[in-house]
């Protein structure tokens, strides 16, 4: 990838959306909430020497905007988002936005646990829905919320079921439903025969007296402050297990970009990148592309506003062409983002092509 500055991904227009009502609620729930975002995403340099990790492009929208449409879906109106790196393009990417967002700026990376206490400051004492601003998923988080609710719990966290080719699953939950084990964090029955593991997906409901066990200051894990004192005090931490075929991608790194990029081109929360509708071989062509006569498209693969193929060239499976890119008659294009206002040439495969 080249090291000059990308542009991030172009804001889009929002979809309306409903208040969510919930049995025995007369108005909308009371949740807000928080996404954490802070992260250097320094296993995406060069893209992220330039742009924060929450604005990569993934379908033509920044990252960050999945995650805030997957609270909203969930009745989320007033959220906190904290940030670090970059933090100054990130509130201008979102001004589109009609949720209410607390923009909280970290002087020092503050933890997962520093973070979600900040945030927690500037928004109203309630149940907190709180997502990564890192991962692509497209599970109900209506469903937990509601499972979360019933249960009383004190917190609940989203799981996985470990896929078979995965070696982790560090999440131990009974047959209760009760968490006793959270890697090396444990309750007060870790070791008990009937456990099940998962793998945490980065969302968590939280009730305020997570919040209240955590360290007043200073940088802090949530899991290793906050849950272990509320597991050692027996309170209820439970589980909700996401189905099986769920999507759920960390976008921690180029290859893993590409992975989200070929969900989202394979129909996954296709909706929400508001790409353009497919044809019968799986083009997605906005009407402000171009495509000069003699350009081969094979799909899935998408073409976003002011994008250019010029003749003799092929843009193949898996590829977006972000908005004003070109597409040179010589390239030969697979598995490959092309940044906005970027020309892409030759034989690429499997790449983000950046500016410069």
């Amino acid at each position: 990838m080249s090291r000059n500055g990308p542009k991030c991904a172009a804001p889009v227009t929002p979809r309306p959306l409903r208040a969510v009502r919930g049995r025995g609620y007369g108005r909308p729930m009371e949740i807000v909430g928080a996404i954490l975002a802070a992260g250097l995403g320094t296993r995406l340099r060069p893209v992220t020497d330039h742009c924060p990790k929450p604005l990569v492009p993934v379908g033509g929208v920044p990252l960050l905007e999945y995650g805030i449409e997957a609270l909203a879906a969930a009745g989320v109106r007033h959220l906190g988002i904290n940030l670090f790196h970059l933090a100054d393009q990130i509130p201008p990417a979102l001004a589109h936005r009609p949720e209410r967002i607390e923009f909280v700026t970290e002087a020092t990376l503050a933890g997962t646990g520093g973070g979600l206490r900040g945030i927690a400051a500037r928004l109203p004492r309630a149940t907190i829905l709180c997502a990564n601003g890192d991962a692509l998923f497209d599970f109900d988080l209506r469903a937990a919320l509601a499972a979360h609710r019933a249960s009383g719990a004190s917190a609940t966290l989203v799981l996985r079921r470990p896929r078979p080719e995965e070696t982790f699953g560090r999440v131990g939950v009974d047959g209760d439903g009760q968490i006793q084990r959270i890697a090396e964090v444990e309750g007060l029955a870790p070791n008990r025969p009937d456990l099940q593991f998962g793998v945490y997906t980065g969302v968590q409901l939280v009730e305020p007296a997570i919040i209240d066990a955590l360290p007043p200051e200073g940088e802090c894990d949530v899991l290793r402050t906050a849950y272990r004192a509320r597991l050692l005090a027996g309170d209820r931490i439970g589980a909700f297990w996401v189905p099986d075929d769920a999507l759920w991608l960390d976008v921690g790194n180029e290859e893993r970009m590409l992975a989200a990029q070929r969900a989202v081109l394979g129909g996954a929360r296709a909706a929400t990148a508001r790409l353009p509708p497919a044809d019968a071989r799986g083009v997605r062509l906005d009407p402000g592309a171009v495509v000069e006569p003699g350009a081969r498209l094979e799909g899935p693969c998408a073409l976003l506003a002011g994008a250019r193929v010029a003749a003799g060239a092929r843009v193949g499976p898996n590829t977006v062409v972000d908005r004003g890119a070109t597409v040179a008659g010589d390239a030969d294009l697979e598995n490959v983002l092309v940044f906005p206002g970027v020309t892409a040439r030759g034989h690429l495969r499997d790449r983000v092509i950046l500016p410069g």
